[in-house]
């Protein structure tokens, strides 16, 4: 194969500069918004998911009610999803990939005083998406998907911590832990969010610090 692809031996083809480039430009610019409107369609469902989670619980959510919160029709729906359950499965699974980032970022500090920036983050992060937070966790952090984020945290907190999986000691210690650190954010949102992330990043630090000493 020679240049650009071409065999040896095949005559050299010129097509027009400017036809071929613009063709080339609208294939890529028809997948961009392609992927674009996929994107911002998935957002709005999100949202409206999340606005009428508000209200009611999940198994009392339409789909008909869901896609004209959203704006969208049933068919783009259903052409996204099987049914609301898929959705949430979607908006679940993002949201534990994201709290396993902050994880891996926050676990190798856990031996340090000064209050690691990932678990700022953590904290700006409630506060910032407080009715996402309400939608997943339930108002009182006791929902379903709170459980699944604890076994999470757990897992990832015990396989930096304690590779060897731990003395049964030091699993009681992690979960009253774990659970200690849901129970602050709960009182936290019980408060209104009051004091500001940044302190309350600091006193959970200072919780998880302790407790760590004694693993």
């Amino acid at each position: 194969m020679g240049l650009h692809g071409r065999c040896a031996g095949e005559p050299l083809r010129r097509d027009p500069p400017r036809e071929s480039s613009g063709k080339v430009v609208h294939a890529m610019n028809a997948k961009g918004d392609a992927n674009r409107s996929v994107r911002m369609t998935k957002q709005r469902l999100y949202q409206a998911l999340i606005r009428l989670l508000q209200e009611k619980d999940l198994r009392e959510i339409t789909v008909r009610e869901l896609t004209e919160q959203a704006g969208i029709s049933r068919g783009t729906f259903y052409f996204h999803y099987a049914d609301i359950y898929a959705l949430m499965d979607q908006m679940e699974a993002a949201q534990l990939d994201h709290l396993c980032e902050l994880m891996d970022a926050l676990v190798p500090s856990i031996s340090q005083e000064d209050v690691p920036p990932a678990l700022v983050t953590l904290f700006d992060y409630l506060y910032e998406n407080q009715d996402v937070c309400r939608a997943l966790y339930g108002k009182s952090w006791e929902s379903e998907f709170t459980r699944s984020a604890k076994e999470v945290i757990s897992r990832r907190c015990l396989g930096r911590l304690v590779p060897d999986g731990g003395t049964p000691r030091q699993q009681y210690l992690l979960a009253f832990a774990v659970d200690g650190c849901f129970g602050c954010i709960a009182a936290w949102q019980a408060r209104g969010y009051q004091p500001a992330p940044s302190e309350m990043a600091s006193i959970t630090w200072q919780a998880i610090r302790a407790v760590k000493e004694k693993l």
